[in-house]
């Protein structure tokens, strides 16, 4: 494992577009596709500084409808904070970026603030895949850990972005 920063910091840095949220029931080496949890258009922007700070933003869009009535968010019932909130999921951090003996590249984020108090002051780790199509940027983001559907059903995530910036 080395750390691969300087190599990759011109591709990788700049601003990226989620254009694919698909989550995966893995049994041994198949996998299912279980879910869009933010359907066909997922709403999601991640910017990475040259610097290697990070900052996530997904949001599921159905949650995203602005508010029928002129009230200000900050009087919104409960009950609509936690209807859109429960559709959010945001951090950022430091990141460091590191290629394994095979080739293959993972970041780890030490996660600053998040839309999940349980997230702050923790890593989270992502296996990357950086590929050039049709004249434009991909990454292709796994989560080290499985993510759970909202009937709590253990799944792994696969996110695709476009580089937009």
């Amino acid at each position: 494992m080395s750390n691969a920063w300087q190599e990759y910091r011109d591709r990788i840095s700049g601003g990226w577009k989620c254009i694919s949220y698909e989550m995966f029931k893995i049994s041994g080496a198949e996998k299912t596709l279980v879910a869009k949890p933010h359907g066909e258009t997922p709403l999601g922007r991640v910017y990475i500084s040259p610097q290697g700070w990070l900052a996530a933003h997904l949001a599921r869009p159905e949650r995203m409808e602005k508010a029928k009535s002129d009230q200000p968010w900050q009087t919104a019932s409960d009950e609509q904070v936690a209807y859109v909130g429960r559709g959010l999921a945001m951090y950022c951090g430091a990141m460091q970026l590191f290629k394994n003996d095979d080739g293959s590249l993972y970041w780890q984020t030490k996660v600053e603030v998040s839309t999940d108090p349980n997230r702050m002051g923790g890593i989270e780790e992502r296996k990357v895949i950086l590929s050039h199509e049709n004249g434009k940027e991909y990454m292709t983001l796994e989560p080290k850990q499985d993510m759970l559907l909202d009937d709590g059903t253990p799944t792994r995530a696969i996110l695709k972005w476009e580089k937009f910036e």
